[in-house]
């Protein structure tokens, strides 16, 4: 089954490495947007290694022509929309998964990796008995978490592991074999080099901390092919019966109506945290955020269509079982990854941001899309 994600807002599925902005190359300027390549230097010194020849070219100025028919991946274009102010000496631009040939795609683990997530909200909300060992499980290791920091939330993602074993050690006995998510189709497009600001909910947000984050930009399309292999399911489940804990999807339909349904709710979250914080965006522009935010509601309306967040942005609201906790439980989660006494958790908010005239305007959430299924037969 051939699935598609449009990219609702910006996205960010970051590749491990980063580059300064020396690596820029700014070839044009009009209406306050600059168009640059990139210099992948990298990959440059891997071509220079093949190609020895291209030294005898290194001495004149390179055209747009020029490089456009350099292969290999050496260059990719980019629109600037950072002034790298963000008072960092050396800032660096975390840059999103590239192909070799300098295009983009997004990998089938992050696609899958959301799916999961999703999947694991459902069963716990849907077995009392699971969510509060799940809650049990989260507090244990709050409590251990000094004595063994190198382990923390360990028999928490012990429990969550185990829940789509049907044999609890053996990794292959996992429900996700059957689920099966390609890498999606490259996408040769112009990538983003953004400003993203972050925001306190309850503090306010005049002069917020800023960085410099490579994206893909929105109304992107990229195409799976997604398998739920269905036979083998149904004949695995009657060998493991016994072991089976809790009650799955057996559809590609099934699985993402789930999706639909979970990335609903953390959306929801995102839009009441935006409200409740208006009152310390006082001075921004906030227009464009809230036409953004508006979209995406559109799209939860259209029934055709599945919300889910993919990538960087999301927080923990997005990326783990937060919801699910309680605002003490998630204060003490929060409090580990970085301690912020009794500030509210999430606490912070990304959006990216520009600057104007001294002050912000805030753009736009980071991570939502939409996905559709091309055809409804599972195989």
């Amino acid at each position: 089954m051939k699935v598609t994600l449009k990219t609702l807002t910006p996205l960010h599925i970051g590749s491990g490495e980063k580059y300064p902005p020396c690596n820029l190359v700014v070839l044009k300027e009009e209406d306050n947007k600059k168009t640059a390549v990139r210099l992948n230097t990298r990959k440059f010194l891997e071509v220079l290694r093949k190609r020895p020849q291209i030294t005898k070219e290194l001495s004149k100025t390179l055209t747009l022509k020029e490089v456009e028919n350099v292969e290999d991946g050496v260059f990719y274009e980019v629109s600037l929309y950072s002034d790298f102010s963000s008072g960092k000496r050396n800032p660096e631009i975390p840059e999103v998964v590239h192909h070799p040939d300098g295009s983009v795609y997004i990998p089938g683990s992050s696609l899958k990796g959301a799916v999961k997530l999703a999947l694991t909200w459902h069963v716990l909300r849907n077995n009392r008995n699971l969510l509060e060992e799940f809650r049990k499980r989260v507090q244990e290791d709050i409590k251990n978490h000094k004595k063994n920091h190198k382990r923390t939330f360990y028999g928490t993602n012990e429990f969550l592991n185990g829940l789509f074993r049907f044999d609890p050690r053996g990794i292959n006995t996992d429900y996700f074999r059957f689920l099966r998510i390609s890498d999606s189709q490259t996408l040769k497009t112009q990538v983003v080099v953004h400003d993203v600001g972050i925001f306190y909910v309850a503090r306010p947000n005049s002069h917020p901390k800023t960085f410099s984050l490579e994206f893909v930009p929105i109304n992107r399309d990229f195409v799976f092919d997604v398998r739920f292999v269905k036979e083998e399911y149904d004949y695995f489940l009657t060998h493991v019966r016994k072991h089976y804990r809790v009650e799955l999807p057996k559809s590609i339909e099934e699985i993402f109506s789930i999706v639909n349904e979970f990335y609903s709710e953390v959306f929801k979250f995102e839009r009441e945290r935006f409200e409740k914080a208006k009152e310390n965006f006082k001075g921004l522009d906030t227009s464009k955020i809230e036409e953004r935010f508006q979209k995406i509601e559109k799209v939860l309306q259209n029934k055709k269509y599945v919300l889910i967040h993919v990538g960087y942005g999301g927080g923990l609201m997005a990326n783990s079982l937060f919801i699910l906790l309680d605002e003490e439980t998630r204060k003490q989660v929060r409090n580990i990854i970085k301690d912020h006494k009794d500030d509210e958790a999430p606490l912070t908010r990304r959006y990216l941001v520009q600057s104007e005239n001294n002050s912000y305007r805030v753009i736009s959430p980071i991570g939502w899309c939409a996905l559709w299924l091309e055809d409804s037969q599972s195989t």
